[in-house]
């Protein structure tokens, strides 16, 4: 009797075709992971540059604001203190929100008057404030400085001075 030969694979040819099948998929599994994780970070950073922005917009409508003055709007009745027309700002409990010490042009984000406004950016579950990570922190650092004839104005938020504002915003990546 005569042995047929049968058609079919062979026990290497499964076992290569089993690994190439497997090399691949984790190269498309990995590929897939990492643009994941790189969209999540995207999307934090992109929560970053709009909370900075935001931040700033609004230190921006406090650079005429006299805090010193009781009605800062003519016409309107007095503002009473810690209201959005006294020259305070609600996520900054420190006062003035442009009140800065002096310090030289060229001196780095550490120096000048700190103020916190965290609140905005660490709100649990946020992109920036995930549950689980320590909450997210924005600082901003006012220096005055001499900017001509004006002089500075008096201790301790110098009203008339020149004003440079450095923020820092930290959060889990």
């Amino acid at each position: 009797m005569k042995a047929r030969k049968r058609p079919g694979q062979s026990l290497i040819e499964v076992t290569m075709a089993t690994m190439i099948a497997a090399i691949t998929t984790t190269a498309v599994m990995s590929t897939v992971l990492s643009s994941f994780v790189s969209d999540t970070r995207a999307d934090k950073r992109d929560a970053a540059a709009m909370a900075m922005r935001r931040a700033q917009e609004t230190l921006k409508s406090f650079v005429s604001v006299d805090p010193t003055a009781i009605n800062l709007f003519p016409g309107q009745t007095p503002a009473i203190p810690g209201s959005p027309n006294s020259g305070s700002w609600a996520a900054d409990a420190s006062g003035w929100p442009l009140a800065g010490q002096p310090c030289p042009w060229n001196s780095g984000p550490t120096v000048g008057t700190q103020h916190n406004i965290s609140t905005l950016v660490n709100t649990p579950g946020s992109p920036l404030s995930p549950v689980g990570s320590p909450p997210a922190t924005l600082t901003y650092t006012v220096c005055s400085y001499s900017c001509g004839p004006w002089g500075m104005g008096a201790a301790p938020n110098y009203p008339l001075a020149c004003k440079r504002v450095a923020f820092t915003l930290t959060y889990t990546d």
